[in-house]
Parts: C-alpha cells; sequence; structure tokens
C-alpha cells in the first residue's frame, strides 16, 4: 500500500505558538490521510484514511479507544516518536507558512511514510493469503 501525506507547514510548539488546527487531511496518489491530535496538544495521536475512515498510524503511548466512527486497519502500527514529531508538524500551518517550509516537511513525511512500505506490504500480503486459506 502506498500512502504519504502532503504536508503544508512547519512550526513547532517549542516556539510557544499554539497549534492552529488539530486536523490535517491531504491526497497523495490515491490515498487521502487525516492526522489527527485529538487532545489539541499539537502532537498527532491518530493518522487515518479518510475514504474509509480506518486508523493506519497512532501514537504509541496512548490508550487505544479510537475516535467516534474510526476503525482500526489490519495493518495499523504505531508510530515511532520520529514519525510523531515530523506528522506534528502539519499542525502549525498557518497563512505565513512559506513554500521551503511546506515542501520540507512534505519530503520528510514522504521518506518516513514511504519507508513503512515493506511492513505493510507484507502485513496486507499476509492477511490476503489467509483470507483465501479460509476460502478454499
Amino acid at each position: 500500500m502506498v500512502f504519504c501525506l502532503i504536508l503544508s507547514g512547519c512550526r513547532t510548539s517549542v516556539q510557544g505558538e499554539p497549534p492552529t488546527n488539530n486536523l490535517y487531511c491531504d491526497n497523495f496518489l490515491i490515498y487521502e490521510l487525516c492526522a489527527l491530535d485529538s487532545n489539541r496538544d499539537g502532537i498527532v495521536e491518530f493518522v487515518y484514511f479518510n475514504d474509509s475512515k480506518e486508523l493506519f498510524m497512532y501514537r504509541d503511548q496512548l490508550p487505544r479507544r479510537l475516535p467516534t466512527g474510526i476503525t482500526m486497519h489490519r495493518c495499523a502500527m504505531p508510530m515511532d516518536e520520529s514519525l510523531v514529531g515530523t506528522t506534528s508538524r502539519v499542525f502549525y500551518i498557518d497563512e505565513s507558512t512559506t513554500l521551503l517550509e511546506k515542501t520540507d516537511i512534505r519530503g520528510a513525511m514522504m521518506i518516513k511514510y514511504i519507508a513503512q512500505l515493506p511492513e505493510v506490504t507484507a502485513c496486507n500480503m499476509r492477511a490476503e493469503q489467509e483470507l483465501e486459506k479460509r476460502s478454499t
């Protein structure tokens, strides 16, 4: 499964600025992914597919209570702290965000999410094989 967020901007909570939003959705190839900061602290808790409302990645330190209307994808996985930090940058996007900052975030997200592809592909293949075994 190919996935990534096209991200647009860079602000950090270290600067003392409050997050400008707590939900960020964008398209990449055929997927629209959303990053959610459910407690509005500027740190991502969940990344989910907007069309299916399936949780794809989650912050590992959280209780596993999902937001209303969101279900767990069969290959959902925890995000490491580096991925949490990179993804959380989207919550600080505002009108003053420069194109350079937007490009920086997009590139960082693409690298981190694409690095997960082998594990996601393997998980999906195992699940499909299991379904085939059950149906025969």
